[in-house]
């Protein structure tokens, strides 16, 4: 039987799941401004010649980890709207549940009683395709945060290599200082995302 702090629960839940949406789309932001700057350091490197002979070849690790996550997160977002489908049918199904379990306070009619089954068994398969869904969103997540590693680490030798550069160093340091600024807020979403997927994970348990 389905009591009013369960049903609340659900309503949470379904709280967080817009929340992890909400973020998809920042992170999704980011990556395609991280590809936009990759094909702007690719043209000043090619202005700046040899003096920014070791800086090319970073534009392609640029572009590469700024792709890769463009796709990461445009199948993060598919999976999100099944998320979001699934959580609306858990709260809804959760409500039904809830509503069958008053009546069943005041009836002992077995139709109530036979509906209150079914729809228990209905909320638990639906429960488990929302934790299988959530299972596999938490994988994809973890990907992108060791690609934000990479950027990170690709922030600090693209700042070493645009020193180098010669009239082009500030151009091509305000590309460092946006990777790195970019990979931090693509990192704090990301954890956000997880912290919400930890707790979801918890309440389903």
């Amino acid at each position: 039987m389905i009591n009013s702090q369960q049903a609340t629960s659900a309503m949470n839940n379904f709280v967080r799941v817009a929340n992890i949406i909400t973020n998809l789309d920042m992170i999704l932001s980011q990556a395609k401004n991280l590809s936009l700057t990759a094909k702007n350091a690719r043209v000043v490197a090619l202005r700046a010649g040899d003096a920014a002979y070791g800086f090319k070849p970073i534009t392609n690790f640029i572009d590469e980890f700024s792709e890769q996550t463009i796709r990461t997160t445009s199948e993060i977002s598919k999976l999100s709207n099944q998320l979001f489908t699934l959580a609306l049918a858990v709260v809804r199904c959760t409500d039904y549940q809830y509503q069958l379990t008053k009546a069943q306070s005041t009836s002992a009619h077995k139709c109530v009683i036979t509906l209150q089954q079914q729809s228990l068994m209905d909320l638990k398969q639906k429960t488990r395709n929302l934790e299988q869904a959530i299972f596999s969103l938490e994988s994809y997540f973890e990907d992108i945060q060791k690609q934000m590693r990479s950027a990170e680490y690709i922030a600090v030798t693209s700042r070493v290599e645009a020193s180098n550069a010669g009239e082009f160093s500030h151009s091509l340091e305000s590309v460092s200082d946006f990777i790195a600024e970019a990979a931090k807020k693509i990192k704090k979403a990301v954890n956000d995302n997880l912290q919400e997927i930890y707790k979801l994970r918890g309440a389903l348990r």
